[in-house]
């Protein structure tokens, strides 16, 4: 087989995922004869005609020997193997896939080249994540056209964690063409169904069963390997104590090989694996010369093992010779590498090396991590992962924060949530975090798309308030700051004014607060801080919007819009274009937002047309401008990419206005089942989210005509009163779709007059800030309480005047959403006679009012009910209920006393067996099923 490294480059590294590991790549090769397995590698064989090999057993059961065997097996090229070794540190999809790509581009080049560009474009472009739909579809694609079979190897994908990854890969299983077999080896089943290939006979299992060694199996490994002449008795006991599992025989042989009585090994009490493992560490352990027995357990603590890592952890110079002996002696210890540079142990040696470590020199393994860390860091590449992580274990709390702060800032939108930056940090204790400036903010950033807006305020209040203590120590005591104690400098100050103004107005719409952290920001920013100084822009906009003020946003907007072209930062111009496609909607400017959403798109998408996750934004306002204009199933298709773009890397922030899109469009096409759904979906990404500001200003009034059109009269009412008792909302603009809101449930209750007398300075102060969007439906409404008093005249002519004003944009469903009673009222103004240049308009109005369907929603008994075909655990349903209250992976772990991995692992299966891809639809398919009490 050949299977060359060509390395990897890209023009942006990213800091955190740091070089590939060439190693990684390359099957282990064994420095002992193989002994021949002629029955499993013809089953091997067989699964190439299949989409999946899944090679699922209990460590040490010779997984990875057999399938590196396997692959040796093969005519060289014949067919071409990618290989990928897996560590948690890959727990990180943009990792994950890179080293995927990496792999299928050094056995056929050529074939992830398209692929390989929606990751790229995350470095390039400094957007927060590729588009994962696109990059599987060109992967799949590029496999298609491939007449000659290819094989994916992913091994130790127990490694693997990340929800996001399994659904990814489970979406690719689906869809492999039949020249691609993807082989999964791991100790444990992968946390998605596999039902559908094992029906489709596309799958092939090698269990721990299958896997075991035979009895003449043993025979040969006992006698040709090791050199060992048991009796057929004492080989007989061998195979009843250790059931053919590979990893005992091999260090049973070894105990027997240092003379160790077979009899009292196979006469120890075993009980269970651990207790065998033990004994066997033990006997061969001790006796190992002393160098030797120090070597191995200090050196335990590394997952890979090179000279001058062993050299810089143990303080001496002769490490190669060391890991020569022990690759001689058949100590556990893999090469990695064809030079037999780098190695690993076998992960069961080093698990007992490192507890016997643990046991007898407990105050060494944090040096021995430390020691670790820095060659890491310090080395002739530095490999800032595996810094962190020594920095970490060995607890120096202080040398793992400053490691951590020297991973490049990044603003809030070039990275959207980073996941092992997280995890770093939260493996911190919560006082070393909170005494950084720099870690508390980095916490804000990485959150700031994903988590509700509290949880993004305390951490920016922490950095605050880290920043001044810092800031007062050192002007107290005068003295020189330590190494790798934290900094606060005034620059740090002004970008944490500058995120506390983009929440405070993009988040709560409070203009004075925003414009007042704007004020600090600039105080303090320096002149290379510009995007920074950019997200002081974006605040400043967002003050002016929340006021109704869209002439004043539109020119910060066009400010920062020019600022960030000139900058060449793809991310904020697309930022700043998506908000200038929300002014210009709301200012009535339908044709206008439209192009300006269309330059959002093209300054994200890639030459080869790949798709940025930040898609979400513009894809969800043009589906809003394509529902005004009547163009529901194309309206409906971009909400759905939008929300598919966004959940992939978890940007909820903007999932609200997409749902409430989607409830528009149900409820225009008369799809009272979906809207209900939807109006679920909202109400559960409210909880996460908690914006009263937000779901003032993009939802209460459709969720309002929601409850209306369902006769849910009592539930508006309360929404009504719960209004009433709450303290009102700083932006003058929510406060109006607030009333709006009320004005349809007065209009509802036959309240006209009421009506009239709350419009009349709504559409005063909406004309003179020239809010089109808002004056067109409050002049509808307006329209609608004169017919209700019978006041004909005045109805038709304020009905004639949003005629007029909805004319030139095109509206429809602006007018033909009001129902009967405006079709009604449209209808007659066409027999009045309206202006001659907007008849033909007026008859397209009529013409779609026309057409409507019935919007009354069916009788509930007639309802289908949805089936769960496999029950969720009693733990699961625990895992569900939190989700439902907004909880995350960390909150459910320590409420539920788990760890979070677990938690991920009963998250992931929640979603397969509710057949949903995310959270927001596993809340709302559980409700459907009954699963979840009103409460929650």
């Amino acid at each position: 087989m050949d299977n060359k490294n060509h390395g990897h480059h890209s023009n942006a590294p990213d800091p955190i995922i740091g070089s590939l590991l060439a190693t990684k790549f390359l099957p282990p090769t064994s420095s002992h004869e193989i002994i021949p397995r002629p029955r499993l590698l013809a089953l091997l064989n067989a699964g190439l005609h299949r989409r999946v090999m899944l090679i699922s057993a209990a460590a040490g059961s010779g997984k990875t020997t057999l399938l590196a065997n396997w692959v040796r097996s093969f005519a060289p090229g014949h067919p071409p193997v990618a290989w990928v070794s897996l560590d948690a540190g890959d727990n990180v999809p943009l990792k994950f896939w890179t080293y995927v790509l990496t792999a299928l581009e050094q056995c056929q080049p050529g074939l992830s080249l398209l692929p390989f560009a929606a990751l790229q474009v995350a470095f390039l472009d400094d957007t927060p994540q590729p588009s994962w739909q696109a990059m599987l579809t060109e992967l799949i694609n590029g496999v298609a056209r491939q007449s000659e079979p290819l094989v994916l190897v992913l091994d130790n994908y127990e490694e693997i964690t990340e929800p996001a990854i399994h659904a990814l890969l489970a979406s690719l299983l689906k869809r492999l063409p039949p020249t691609l077999c993807v082989v999964l080896v791991t100790r444990t089943d992968p946390p998605f169904s596999l039902v559908r290939l094992r029906a489709q006979a596309q799958i092939l299992e090698l269990r721990t069963e299958q896997l075991r060694a035979t009895r003449e199996e043993m025979t040969a490994f006992l006698h040709n390997v090791m050199d060992l002449r048991l009796s057929e008795q004492n080989i007989q006991d061998v195979d009843t104590r250790l059931q053919g599992w590979w990893a005992g025989l091999q260090m049973a042989a070894l105990a027997f090989k240092a003379k160790a009585p077979p009899k009292g090994l196979l006469q120890a009490p075993l009980g269970t694996q651990p207790v065998l493992f033990e004994y066997l560490v033990q006997e061969v352990l001790n006796r190992q010369p002393e160098q030797v027995q120090s070597f191995l357990l200090r050196t335990s603590i590394l997952p890979y093992l090179c000279n001058s890592l062993c050299n810089a952890v143990l303080k001496q110079q002769d490490s190669q010779c060391f890991l020569e002996e022990l690759e001689r002696s058949n100590l556990f210890l893999n090469p990695l590498d064809e030079e037999h540079q780098w190695y690993a142990y076998h992960p069961l040696w080093a698990s007992a090396l490192r507890y016997q470590l643990e046991q007898t020199a407990p105050t060494e393994v944090p040096l021995l991590h430390l020691r670790a860390s820095q060659w890491y860091w310090y080395g002739a590449r530095p490999m800032p992962s595996e810094a962190i992580q020594h920095a970490l274990q060995a607890h120096e709390w202080s040398w793992a924060a400053w490691l951590l702060e020297q991973i490049p800032s990044q603003h809030i939108w070039g990275r959207c949530k980073d996941p092992l930056l997280l995890s770093w940090i939260e493996q911190l204790p919560s006082e070393v975090v909170r005494e950084r400036p720099r870690l508390c903010l980095a916490s804000a950033q990485s959150l700031f798309w994903s988590a509700p807006p509290v949880v993004t305020e305390r951490w920016v209040r922490d950095a605050r308030n880290a920043w001044t203590h810092v800031h007062q120590r050192e002007a107290q005591t005068g003295s020189v700051r330590g190494r790798h104690e934290p900094e606060a400098p005034t620059s740090l100050l002004g970008e944490i004014a500058a995120l506390q103004a983009t929440i405070a107005g993009l988040c709560h719409g409070d203009a004075g607060a925003t414009h007042a952290f704007c004020q600090d920001a600039l105080t303090h920013l320096e002149e290379h801080q510009w995007a920074a100084q950019l997200q002081v822009t974006f605040a400043q906009a967002r003050a002016s919007f929340s006021q109704g003020d869209f002439e004043r946003a539109m020119q910060y907007v066009q400010t920062g819009w020019g600022r960030s072209k000139a900058e060449g930062d793809h991310v904020l111009e697309n930022l700043y274009l998506c908000e200038a496609t929300q002014e210009l909607t709301m200012a009535g400017k339908l044709h206008q937002a439209w192009q300006w959403s269309q330059q959002a798109i093209n300054a994200l998408q890639t030459l080869e047309g790949h798709q940025s996750a930040l898609l979400c934004w513009p894809y969800t306002l043009q589906a809003g401008i394509l529902h005004e204009w009547d163009r529901l199933e194309e309206a409906q298709h971009l909400a759905e990419q939008a929300i598919q773009l966004g959940e992939q890397t978890e940007i909820l922030a903007f999932l609200p206005l997409t749902y409430t899109v989607l409830l528009r469009i149900a409820l225009s096409q008369g799809r009272w089942e979906e809207a209900q759904k939807v109006s679920q979906q909202l109400e559960y990404v409210w909880r996460i989210i908690s914006s009263p500001y937000r779901a003032a200003l993009w939802d209460c009034v459709d969720q309002m005509r929601f409850w209306l059109a369902g006769s849910e009269l009592e539930q508006a009412r309360r929404w009504v009163s719960d209004l009433e008792r709450e303290a009102p909302l700083a932006s003058p603009l929510a406060q109006e779709r607030q009333s709006v809101a009320f004005v349809r449930l007065l209009l509802a209750e036959s309240q006209p007059e009421h009506a009239l007398h709350l419009l009349l300075p709504l559409v005063k102060r909406a004309t003179a800030a020239q809010r089109w969007y808002h004056v067109l439906e409050m002049w509808l409404l307006q329209a609608q309480a004169y017919h209700l008093q019978q006041h004909q005249q005045e109805a038709l002519a304020r009905l004639s005047q949003a005629v007029h004003l909805g004319a030139a944009e095109g509206y429809i469903r602006r007018f033909v959403d009001e129902g009967p009673l405006m079709a009604g009222l449209l209808s007659q103004l066409r027999e009045h006679g309206p202006q001659e240049k907007d008849l033909p308009y007026l008859e397209r109005l009529v013409r779609a009012s026309s057409q409507q369907p019935e919007t009354q929603p069916p009788r509930l008994e007639s309802e289908p009910s949805p089936i769960l075909l496999e029950p969720l655990s009693a733990r699961e349903q625990d895992v569900l209920r939190l989700l439902a209250r907004g909880a995350s992976n960390r909150k459910i772990a320590e409420t539920l006393v788990l760890a979070i991995d677990t938690v991920k692992h009963h998250v992931s299966n929640i979603l397969t067996k509710l057949d949903v891809t995310n959270r927001t639809q596993a809340v709302a398919q559980a409700r459907m099923l009954g699963l979840l009490a009103n409460g929650n």
